[in-house]
């Protein structure tokens, strides 16, 4: 056998086990990165279920506020027609007494 073709074997070999290292590298590579955006987009989703249940816990808290304002808005109109109602008793009260006096 040839040396020249012994080296020649030898080298091809090499390179072609380096060739083979360095694809696979790359192919790792790739499905590492893959791998990587897949974890991130499953991060974001469970931020994104988070942000919908802190959403819906903040909307049903301004649903109650809502019904406290307006349950106090009511309760001060009842309250405003009581008061005009004693004001208005009062005034003809004392438009009573005025009247009796003359």
């Amino acid at each position: 056998m040839d040396y020249t073709a012994v080296v020649l074997a030898i080298a091809a070999a090499i390179l072609s086990g380096m060739g083979t290292a360095i694809i696979s590298g790359i192919s790792e590579s790739k499905k590492e990165k893959i791998r990587q955006a897949e974890r991130e987009q499953d991060h974001l989703k469970l931020e994104i279920k988070d942000l919908k249940i802190d959403l819906y816990q903040l909307e049903k808290e301004l649903t109650e506020w809502k019904d406290k304002y307006y349950s106090a808005i009511q309760e001060l109109i009842e309250i405003k027609a009581e008061l005009e109602n004693a004001l208005f008793q009062l005034n003809r009260s004392e438009l009573d007494q005025i009247d009796t006096e003359y």
